[in-house]
């Protein structure tokens, strides 16, 4: 039992690793497709640049995430929890659970920059479309100003929202080590009271050993005094 749970934690650990992987790369992605959104640059997102950002990628990675989460959660709340003897087993499993809400809390806030971004886009794509079609009107022209200065605003705050969220993912991410750290103490922990146990009965019978060697020494003492003055 304990190899079964050894070989489920083992694949436990590599949908983990695939999983903050992908997860950091939509993370990267949503902060791109976001960005290119904000500057209305249609060219990034719709005509296919090397380097940019693309919806279709956005998708298909978001879709494998959500494969392996269900992996992971079927493997969590199913197998691996059903195969969790001791007490360190089970907060191994309680790690993990911890672990997959994270990245699922994750995956769900790089979903709302997305959804940010392609109403975004469809903003920008209906105010150009009708700034084309206002020609030199001065109120169209005043209203497309005040685009300006709020998209302005928008993009500096989202930098900041941006930055912000790149620091809360790297203490996720000391906060999963450190879990990682509890838990192979809670192990260790878990096997004192054995080593205790030995080193109690090592204790024992050396103590109990020194006695019979001082009874045999004094045995040999009386029997030589016996034999000198008796």
């Amino acid at each position: 039992m304990a190899s079964s749970f050894e070989q489920l934690k083992r694949e436990a650990v590599q949908l983990e690793r695939q999983l903050e992987e992908k997860v950091s790369r939509y993370q990267q992605l949503a902060q791109r497709l976001n960005a290119a959104a904000a500057t209305n640059d249609l060219s990034m997102t719709e005509q296919g640049s090397s380097n940019a950002p693309s919806w279709d990628e956005e998708t298909s990675l978001q879709q494998e995430i959500q494969r392996l989460l269900n992996h992971l959660q079927d493997l969590i709340q199913g197998r691996l929890a059903q195969a969790a003897r001791s007490p360190s087993q089970q907060a191994v499993v309680g790690r993990y659970r911890d672990i997959m809400m994270d990245l699922r809390s994750d995956l769900e806030k790089s979903q709302q920059t997305v959804r940010r971004a392609a109403e975004r886009r469809e903003l920008l794509q209906g105010s150009s479309a009708a700034a084309v079609q206002s020609g030199n009107d001065p109120a169209m022209d005043h209203l497309l100003r005040e685009r300006n200065h709020i998209q302005n605003s928008m993009n500096a705050a989202g930098s900041v929202l941006g930055q912000a969220e790149a620091v809360r993912t790297d203490l996720r991410y000391q906060g999963r080590s450190l879990r990682t750290t509890q838990g192979l103490i809670g192990q260790i922990t878990g096997n004192v009271p054995g080593l205790n146990n030995l080193i109690e009965n090592i204790r024992r019978r050396r103590s109990r050993d020194d006695m019979i060697v001082a009874g045999v020494i004094a045995v040999c003492i009386v029997f030589t005094l016996y034999y000198m003055f008796g």
